[in-house]
């Protein structure tokens, strides 16, 4: 008989310890000792290359995991079950659980709020889940799943409000090391690309409307400049940013002048980095 927790209450969401700098490396690799103590997978009803609804739904699952504290919290209980050593959060949170069992110290918790401790570390359920929001290549003029447009920036909000609490594989300290440097660049990429997003849905979406062309290719340098390690990265010219973003053929003509000019670049092939 395994034990039953539930958390006595929740943490502020963005709370912060200043004093805290320790950081707990995963031991949720680790299968349980028990071979019939429950997991949870979160791809059980997703597959890769699924609908983008179904793929969306796992996302935004992953990253409400991450806010309420479910990985964070289960790592504590699994590493008090193996006698590892604990962060002082990690005390903290094993403090703020209840269990509803009795005379069964020594058996491994089942459930924590009704959910099964993961059956992976959140990281590998990250790596395998980023790889579907990248559009290759991304058009303007098609309408997506909003998990195309707000799913990067919700997980980077996450980690960087929730990151500190997540264990880590050792040598990493950051959270977005856990990212293949690829996908990583591919995602701030897409995300720049988002700045243009439906340029030809409409008929006055488009860069030859005054209105549009002045805040969209502006907003969209601003971001190519945001995110300038990934430009620099991906080695991006405009021939080949061309390749992974598609415009109507007008605006495409228009942005690629406009680039040229406000950039002071010298040709379709100078690196976008050297000139942002």
């Amino acid at each position: 008989m395994g034990k039953r927790l539930k958390k006595k209450s929740r943490r502020k969401k963005g709370s912060k310890n200043a004093a805290r700098t320790e950081r707990s490396r995963t031991s949720l690799n680790e299968p349980p000792a028990k071979p019939d103590v429950p997991m949870y997978d979160f791809f059980e009803d997703h597959q890769a290359g699924a609908s983008a609804c179904d793929a969306c739904e796992c996302i935004d699952s992953l990253i409400l995991s991450i806010e309420d504290g479910y990985f964070a919290t289960w790592e504590a209980v699994v590493r008090d079950e193996q006698g590892l050593p604990l962060t002082s959060r990690q005390e903290e949170m094993l403090d703020e659980l209840i269990s509803f069992s009795e005379n069964d110290d020594n058996s491994p918790t089942l459930y924590i709020d009704g959910l099964p401790r993961p059956k992976e570390p959140w990281y590998e359920t990250l790596c395998k889940l980023l790889p579907e929001l990248i559009l290759d290549p991304f058009k303007t003029y098609e309408i997506y799943n909003e998990m195309y447009h707000e799913g990067w920036p919700g997980i980077v909000d996450s980690l960087e409000t929730h990151g500190r609490d997540l264990p880590l594989p050792e040598g990493i300290d950051d959270p977005f090391a856990v990212i293949p440097p690829e996908t990583l660049h591919r995602l701030w990429l897409q995300y720049c690309f988002d700045e243009l997003s439906g340029l030809g849905q409409e008929a006055e979406l488009t860069l030859e409307n005054e209105d549009q062309k002045s805040c969209r290719i502006n907003g969209f340098i601003e971001r190519l400049r945001e995110c300038k390690d990934s430009v620099e990265k991906l080695e991006l010219t405009l021939e080949k940013l061309f390749q992974l973003v598609k415009l109507p053929p007008v605006d495409e003509k228009i942005l690629r002048a406009s680039m040229i000019e406000k950039l002071g670049m010298d040709s379709d092939y100078q690196k976008l980095h050297e000139v942002l």
